[in-house]
Order: C-alpha cells, then structure tokens, then sequence
C-alpha cells in the first residue's frame, strides 16, 4: 500500500480518532508477565482473552524455536514442539510498524494503532513470558467486526486437530484410519513422533489385527505411553493365561519404562502378551495396561489364576478388580533382596545368618513353620528392623510366603524370564534410548528369528533320541536346527500358518501337523516349518506322528492333544 502525498491534510473517520482527545480504548485486563506452559496452552487462553474483550490481535511475525540459534547446540525436540516459538509479536489489526497509515473503509487514511503483545520464551523456567503488553488502542472496538473477523485456534494449525484427536485417544484402540489421519496432521511435528506413527502403519500392514493404543499429554502433542499387542500375542494369551508374569525394566533409560506381560508357553518359555513403552511416573499406567489387555482379550479376565508381579503392593486392588479370580504374587526372590539391603541398613552390619534365616521363613511350608520363624526373628535381627518387617511385610505375607503360593516354583520362573527378557532388550540397545528406539526393539522382537535366539534345540534333540528311531531323531535334529537358524516371516491367516522364508512360500495347518513343503511330503513326518511355527505360536515342539506303514504309534509314554488331527500326539 503506497502512503498518500499529503495524509495529514485527510478526513479522518469518526470509529479512528487521530487525536487524544477523541474517544479511545484502554484494556484493563491486563496480560503483562503472564505466563503459559506451551505454546497451545497461550492460544487457548489468548482465544478466550480475545473473545471476551472482542479485541483482534493478530500474529504479526516469529522466531521459530526450531530455527533458533544461541548456543549453537540442538534443541530438545519436545521443548520445540511444545513451545513452536522462541519469540512471538502479535498486534492489533490496525496496527502498523513506523509510522505507517491506516486507510479506513471510505477511503482515509490515519495514524496505525499502538496496541501489540510480545511474548518470548525463558528457556530456563522453560515458559512462555509476555514480556509486554501495550492494550491502548486509539480507536472504537467493534462488535460486529470481531464476529465476522475472528477464527479460534488460528495459530494452532494441525495441532489443535491433533490435540483434539490425541485427547480423545486413550480410552480406545487406534484404527487403521485414525493412523492416517496421524500422519498427515503430524507432519510438521517432532520427527520421532512421526516415525513411530510412520512404524505404527506398517504394524497394521503386516498385521491388520494388531490393537495399539496411544496416549498423549493432555493438549499437547507429546506421547505419554504407548501399548502394543499383535495378533499372536493375542493368540498367546488366549492360550497360556492361566499364570501371567509383569515385567517392569526402568533402569535402561533416563525418560521411559517398558512394560510387559508374559505367559508360559508350551515350552515352558516366557512369551509377550502386551507391551507397554510409557514415560517415566505416568500415573495408574498398571491400571490402564491391565485393562487394555482385558479390552483386547476379554476371555482371560476370569481364566487368570494368577499374576505374578516383581514388586510393589499399592496396586493390589486394581490387579483383583481386572482378574477377580486371579491370585496376586510378589516375586519372592525380589522380596528377600529387599527384605536383607533394609536389615543391613538397619542393623549396620551382615552377616551369612541374616540372608538364610529370610530365606526360611519365605520358605516356610505352612503357616505354623512361618508363625514359629517369625517369633524367632528376634534373636537374628533387632527390635527395629522386627517392627519394620511386621508393618511393612507381615500383612502382605500371602503375597511371598511359600506357605500360601499358588506353586511354589513360580516365583524363580518370573525371574529367569525377566532376567532373560532384559538381556534379550539390552543387546539390541546400547545407547539412545528414545522411544523410536523402543518401537524398533518391539517390533524386531516379535519375529520368529528373535523368539528362536534363546531357543535351545539340543534339549528338544536329546528328548527325541531317547523316544524315536535314529533316523527319525536325525530328521528331527536336522529340521530343528534348521527351523532355529531359518529367517521365516509366519502369518496366521485363520485357517492356516503361511511361512516366507525369502525365497518360497509355505503353508502350515492350523493344527500344526502338516505342511507342504517336500521334505514332509517325501517323509510325512517332521519339517522345520512345523516346528517354527509351534516355536512361534507357543504349541509343544514335543509331539509325534503315527506310524503310517501301521496304525500303531510308537511304543512310548504320550498324551492325546485336543487341538491336533489323531495323526499327532503330545508327548508328556
């Protein structure tokens, strides 16, 4: 707009008085050295603040925090998305830098208005800071302009559709739609947000029965936990409910924990049901964890006997009000270690006596043998320490104490699985730990060359060679290693297991007792696709076919399985 030759000689409007003494507005409320935690909690009160004023500012210019550089080194990504800007300027409608003019709707043009807002970010009290306010206006504000002219949420952009999609997001699964509408609205958000919804497609391409739900902080686009559960998880728990095992592992990084639950599959080898990847003291993440397995899989609420868990009492009653019937169990081991680091701050000093007089009574075989340790305890451990472990422990003896176990083992078996649950985690990961890491550590755990690593196959050898013919147990040997060190990429499509291998396609029964590959047709027994699949779904890699040259079976120990054609049987 080019400025008159002669603007001080113009008519000026009545609604834009050029001199002090015409009408003017001053706001009183007042906005200076407030302060906003993000970037989407300022327009939301700036759209509020607006509204009930009737006053139009308008985002004149900014220093992108993304693009902003002091020090030279790079920002947090989650302090850029939740701020955008390091500096914002926002001014009237009618105000103009310099001295500009104002040209009114008849054609005059006046003196711009002074009113503006500057807003910067103090990146130590990690806030957004109206630095200062200038809410003079040297006109009339007017009612029917602010209608036609004000739009909420304009500097919020995607993300107040992001926001309002996030917010809504927890207490459901996502759909393959809403992954889209994710990825489209995300794109100009935090890189890693977008690759872990990226990942979070492709899960649903090769698994289109996969549940994932994501929860983000409230009205920001930053992500509070995620939960995952494939359809063979699904299939696992399903199967092998009857004892699940938590698995909690905090010390990996400084900002998530990864949750999961295992089961015991037919092998006696702990299998993921549910994973979770959640910031660091998210409040009741049990709880929704818990209830989103249920969610998934409604059958186990009431075929869980009982869930062992590695620490913690405090959340007892969410655990009995998702599993009524299940029986609740403190990983004993766990128990003894802290029951021992507190009797050796307490007392100040350890001895051999001290650990073997803890492990006797957790071992105690019934309540009378515990009720005679326990008044014993005195002539091992101080007056202290013995009110410390009746306050603390003794209410929740149910909990650890062999006498009231659901079986007495299980304890060592949570153990050995988390142990070997952790170690598999940690050597995938060595430093970073963000939670694209997390993603890509889920998803290369969920193969069958993952779930074969831990696999020993000369146990399963040496129990065929005690039971079969050695040139049965020689096929066995060779097709098992073969299924252990084989790369197979296995589906359920519902009525069969279909096996990629790289090069050719197989199928599988759903029974698992028959395959199409040429080394079961010309020998009508054992092929490493059979056992790779049982090794994946969690089924018996024990089992045995009929003689086909007669109806008899081999003359050895077995039991009938329900689930398979009377061609196979389990071997006890």
């Amino acid at each position: 707009m080019s400025e008159p030759k002669n603007s001080s000689a113009l008519a000026l409007p009545e609604i834009l008085p050029d001199h002090p003494r015409e009408e003017c507005t001053v706001m009183v409320d007042d906005i200076s050295e407030k302060k906003f935690s993000s970037w989407e909690e300022f327009c939301t009160f700036f759209d509020s603040w607006c509204e009930k004023n009737k006053v139009l500012f308008f985002k004149k210019s900014g220093v992108l925090l993304g693009k902003y550089k002091e020090s030279g080194e790079r920002l947090d990504p989650e302090l850029v998305e939740m701020f955008k800007f390091n500096r914002a300027f926002l001014a009237c409608k009618y105000y103009r830098a310099d001295g500009g003019l104002v040209q009114s709707s008849n054609g005059d043009y006046r003196s711009g208005c002074p009113a503006y807002i500057i807003l910067k970010l103090d990146t130590e009290e990690k806030k957004l800071v109206v630095t200062k306010a200038v809410l003079v206006h040297n006109h009339k504000l007017c009612p029917i302009e602010f209608a036609n002219c004000f739009r909420r949420g304009r500097y919020l952009g995607d993300a107040l559709f992001v926001i309002r999609m996030t917010n809504k997001m927890e207490r459901q699964f996502l759909g393959v739609q809403d992954i889209r509408k994710l990825k489209v609205y995300l794109r100009k958000q935090d890189p890693d947000l977008r690759y872990v919804i990226e990942r979070l497609g492709e899960l649903f391409v090769v698994d289109p029965a996969a549940k994932v739900k994501l929860a983000f902080v409230e009205n920001h686009c930053i992500m509070k936990y995620a939960i995952l559960i494939t359809s063979n998880m699904k299939n696992l728990c399903l199967k092998f409910s009857r004892v699940l095992y938590l698995s909690k592992i905090t010390h990996m990084s400084d900002e998530f924990d990864f949750y999961t639950m295992l089961c015991e599959d037919a092998n006696g080898r702990g299998r993921e049901c549910v994973c979770c990847i959640a910031k660091k003291n998210t409040p009741n993440i049990f709880r929704c964890l818990l209830l989103s397995l249920v969610q998934c899989v409604p059958e186990i609420k009431f075929q869980v006997n009982c869930l062992m868990v590695e620490s913690g009492t405090e959340e007892l009653d969410v655990i009995r009000n998702v599993f009524p019937k299940a029986k609740v169990q403190l990983c004993r081991t766990w128990v003894l270690e802290t029951l021992y680091n507190k009797a050796v701050e307490i007392e100040g000093f350890s001895y051999d006596s001290m650990w073997n007089f803890l492990c006797k009574l957790a071992d105690s075989p019934s309540p009378s043998k515990y009720a005679d340790c326990l008044r014993k305890m005195t002539t091992v451990f101080s007056k202290e320490f013995v009110r410390y472990f009746k306050n603390n422990w003794h209410p929740y003896k149910e909990l650890w104490v062999d006498s009231w176990a659901f079986e007495s083992n299980k304890g060592d078996v949570l153990r050995s699985f988390v142990r070997a649950h952790q170690q598999m985690i940690a050597s995938e990961l060595l430093s970073s730990w963000k939670i694209v890491d997390y993603i890509k550590i889920f998803y290369k755990l969920q193969t069958q060359k993952a779930e074969a690593v831990d696999f020993s196959e000369g146990e399963v050898s040496k129990h065929y060679r005690q039971i079969c013919p050695v040139e049965l147990a020689d096929l066995v040997d060779e097709e098992i290693s073969a299924a252990k060190s084989g790369c197979f990429k296995i589906q359920d499509s519902g009525n069969s297991f279909v096996l990629y291998d790289g090069t050719s396609e197989y199928t599988v029964s759903q029974e698992q007792t028959f395959c199409n590959c040429a080394v079961y047709a010309s020998t009508l027994s054992y092929c490493r696709h059979l056992f790779a699949t049982r090794l994946w779904s969690g089924e018996s890699l024990f089992f045995m076919f009929c003689d086909r040259g007669s109806d008899e079976l081999l003359q050895k120990p077995y039991c009938t399985n329900s689930n398979s054609k009377s061609i196979v049987t389990e071997i006890l």
